[in-house]
């Protein structure tokens, strides 16, 4: 049987120690592959960039069809599509 002095210090040692159900904070959405070809200004509804914590930098367009596609931020067609996207349309990055 457990003296009052142990069962004390399982008590604190118990509530002192973290939430097992709390885990590290991990993004909402990240990008693990890009699209291979470039898409139409036509197509595209919106854009914004994947937060910071994410491995892999990217772009998230929203295309027409409801999808959401994942572009290489440094592909030219991209850097293209975010200054001609605001200009045709009146978006702003997100």
């Amino acid at each position: 049987m457990l003296t009052a002095r142990t069962s004390l210090l399982l008590v604190v040692l118990l509530t002192l120690s973290p939430c097992s159900s709390a885990g590290p904070y991990s993004p909402y959405e990240c990008c693990f592959r890009y699209v291979k070809r470039p898409l139409r200004l036509d197509n595209l509804l919106g854009f914004y960039s994947t937060p910071k914590e994410c491995f892999s930098p990217a772009i998230v367009f929203e295309i027409k069809e409801g999808a959401k596609i994942c572009a290489n931020p440094e592909d030219k067609w991209v850097k293209r599509a975010l200054t001609e996207l605001p200009k045709r349309k009146g978006l702003r990055a997100s």
